[in-house]
């Protein structure tokens, strides 16, 4: 054969084989982070109660990759995904699809009384199907009754910047710990740094 030609053959099966040794790093690495594609993935018509599981484990991967203690209660009558850290104790409600009613708004309220729990509840909505965000009756129920509302959309937010070291740990942790609308957007970060 000719040299030159040899030589572009041997070139081409080398960027290849790396291509693909990196082709499959990428798929390990997105199957390691499904989480933060399903967390926000728009709930469809066909959807049945096995996808709201999955997205409950998707949400309870989310805090195991930080390092969380998570737990799922096998009652029904209790909140989907416990969550801790430290002395930090979380329980996390999890709703996808519609938008999510102001009774139900208040479940994870209801399972720490009806439970007897000392965890910090957390109802966290997927709201990609409808793009909605929490209104001020949900924000005031939230704010009266002690607990957290968090769109899935604003925990990705919040876990990529934890993971890109814009925010620290603790950042995170006290952003979990508002009572009615969290976000991670700068200016609630601010407003939380103020407040400390």
């Amino acid at each position: 054969m000719i040299p030159d030609l040899d030589k572009l053959h041997i070139e081409y099966k080398n960027s290849r084989n790396r291509t693909r040794k990196l082709l499959s790093k990428i798929r390990a690495l997105e199957k390691k982070y499904y989480f933060l594609e399903r967390i926000t993935r728009p709930r469809k018509t066909t959807d049945t109660k096995s996808d709201d599981i999955e997205l409950e484990y998707a949400i309870m991967h989310l805090f195991e990759d930080l390092n969380f203690k998570c737990e799922k209660p096998k009652s029904n009558a209790d909140v989907d995904v416990k969550v801790t850290f430290e002395e930090f104790y979380f329980g996390i409600e999890v709703k996808n699809g519609n938008y999510v009613g102001e009774n139900e708004s208040l479940q994870p309220y209801k399972h720490k009384l009806l439970n007897n729990d000392s965890f910090q509840p957390l109802l966290i909505y997927n709201n990609s199907l409808t793009n909605q965000t929490w209104d001020e009756p949900r924000k005031l129920i939230a704010e009266g009754a002690r607990f957290g509302l968090l769109l899935t959309s604003e925990l990705k937010k919040g876990y990529l910047k934890l993971k890109r070291n814009k925010i620290t740990f603790n950042q995170f942790l006290n952003q979990l710990t508002i009572c009615g609308e969290i976000k991670f957007s700068n200016s609630a970060l601010g407003k939380a740094h103020k407040s400390d």
